[in-house]
């Protein structure tokens, strides 16, 4: 059992230091209905992504940490960087960019390294169990990236550098034409990172330099938007590229690292809203493609060399409405995503289909002795073509007792799964078929405090519990190989705190 306690205190004491990034309280995408913070069943956040870049965060990990109760797992400069959500694996969480699953099917994560701030607007947050949702890998929560939009006609251009050999040159465009918006950026990240240090084998003390650390990473992105009187048609194309060194241990004086990493990130997106009275009606598709490629070039001791690659490709249709009332309002749709992978670790191309439908709502009620009540209920089935099929419902509530006092309670309880990834199938030698999907139950409750007021204040209380059946986890086998396999469970816990204050648009 693991217990957690997170404490956040967003409170600064200089009205001329930050300004407030706080967004409006409303998540749609994460949540698949509409809803303010206050009233949802479980903890939801958005962050403006351009206002904290201007109070110095530069990465999309460093932006992320800002949220309690994500924790990014950084590897130094220019290596990879995850993320989980209350304590989960990076494998756990769902990451999406602009609804788009992410998730790499060869191993379950994603590389925050190789998305870049420059592309991104928001950043929806949902902590808490949502397969019943969004199906699989949301064990933890989601994280849905929303690419920039409403960029103002122009051309800018910029320059920076610093230490280490660091530079980053950008160029952008944005233009309206014929009441479409369209936004094209390039830009190129880059350093050597080769700072000094001392090197102690026990005995004596060697100075050095560190290698092999340099990177450079290229960024393109598209983006048209086609408003309609009663529709909108988004299109996004992005394509990311990087080249980095990874060096490993410094095991003696003369170590150079030679290493290497080949990274590409491809994505292309369509979505297409309608409207009819109160009914939106949506649909989508998305494309991804990844290629990693790690080369270990031969060492003077043993002339071993390692050229390993992956390449990953992903087909993501989808269909789904909304309809909204005062009293009630529901979310529907079916989704399917196509997987196929390619690499040097594993026996021929593997493939996997996934078909889903969902279904949600809120349904907003008022009771003798309290003022409002909101019941979310949600449930999805899921079918893998590898594994079967999974069900998960899922139940939440949120009650504000009086009118008059500004806080509500709320919680949620419901199921959620894991798919095994390709390496925990097919990885050479060591991957196990008959690996079983994570399951899991999760449980939220907590209390939101909100005065709005000349001083606003936040404030937040959440207990969480995640139990998970047929975890997978790798453990040694025979001699030097590990293997995936089902523990029986784990149980996790946790306490999460927040409080935010803020006067007259500053943080005070």
């Amino acid at each position: 059992m693991m217990l957690a306690v997170i404490l956040t205190l967003l409170m600064h004491t200089s009205a001329d230091s930050l300004r407030v990034f706080r967004v409006p309280d409303v998540i749609v995408t994460s949540t698949r209905n509409a809803v303010s913070p206050q009233n949802s069943p479980s903890k939801v956040v958005s962050l403006d992504v351009k206002q904290l870049s201007a109070l110095g965060f530069s990465d999309i990990g460093g932006i992320l940490s800002s949220a309690d109760g994500l924790f990014v797992k950084d590897y130094g400069p220019s290596q990879l960087s995850t993320i989980s959500v209350r304590g989960t694996g990076a494998e756990e969480t769902l990451f999406m960019i602009d609804g788009i699953r992410m998730n790499s099917v060869q191993n379950g994560v994603v590389d925050l390294f190789l998305i870049p701030v420059s592309q991104i607007g928001r950043i929806e947050i949902a902590e808490g169990g949502a397969s019943s949702l969004f199906g699989g890998d949301a064990v933890g929560g989601i994280i849905d990236l929303r690419t920039a939009s409403n960029t103002p006609p122009g051309v800018a251009a910029s320059f920076g550098a610093g230490s280490y050999g660091y530079q980053q040159s950008r160029v952008s465009l944005s233009q309206n034409l014929g009441g479409a918006s369209i936004s094209l950026m390039a830009e190129r990240t880059r350093a050597r990172n080769n700072f000094n240090f001392d090197y102690s084998d026990g005995l004596n003390s060697y100075p050095m330099k560190r290698s092999g650390a340099d990177f450079v990473s290229d960024n393109e992105f598209a983006k048209i938007t086609i408003p309609g009187k009663e529709s909108s048609t988004s299109i996004v194309v992005s394509n990311v590229s990087g080249n980095r060194g990874t060096p490993g241990p410094v095991t003696g004086p003369f170590f150079v690292g030679t290493q290497r990493e080949y990274d590409r990130d491809f994505l292309s997106a369509i979505d297409h809203k309608s409207q009819l009275g109160q009914f939106v009606l949506s649909s989508s598709a998305g494309f991804t493609y990844s290629y990693l490629r790690y080369v270990d070039p031969p060492t003077v001791a043993g002339g071993y060399s390692i050229d390993d690659f992956y390449k990953m490709l992903s087909l993501q249709p989808s269909i789904r409405f909304n309809y909204s009332s005062k009293s009630f309002e529901a979310a529907a749709g079916v989704d399917a995503e196509g997987d196929r992978g390619t690499s040097s670790e594993m026996s021929g191309t593997k493939d996997r289909t996934r078909g889903g439908a969902f279904a949600s709502g809120i349904i907003n009620l008022s009771g003798p002795f309290t003022s409002e009540i909101h019941v979310s209920p949600s449930a999805r089935v899921d079918w893998y073509s590898d594994f079967g099929g999974s069900f998960n419902p899922k139940i939440g509530l949120n009650v504000k007792p009086v009118a008059s006092l500004p806080f509500n309670i709320r919680g949620s309880i419901g199921t959620s799964f894991r798919a095994p990834t390709f390496n925990e199938l097919y990885y050479a030698s060591v991957g196990n078929p008959s690996i079983k999907p994570e399951k899991s139950v999760n449980y939220d409750a907590g209390i939101v405090f909100s005065v709005r007021t000349p001083v606003d204040l936040e404030a937040d209380a959440d207990f969480y519990a995640i139990d998970i059946t047929d975890g997978i986890v790798w453990q040694p086998s025979s001699g030097l190989l590990w293997r995936p396999v089902n523990y029986q469970k784990t149980l996790s816990r946790g306490i999460e705190l927040s409080l935010q204050a803020n006067y007259n648009g500053f943080a005070a």
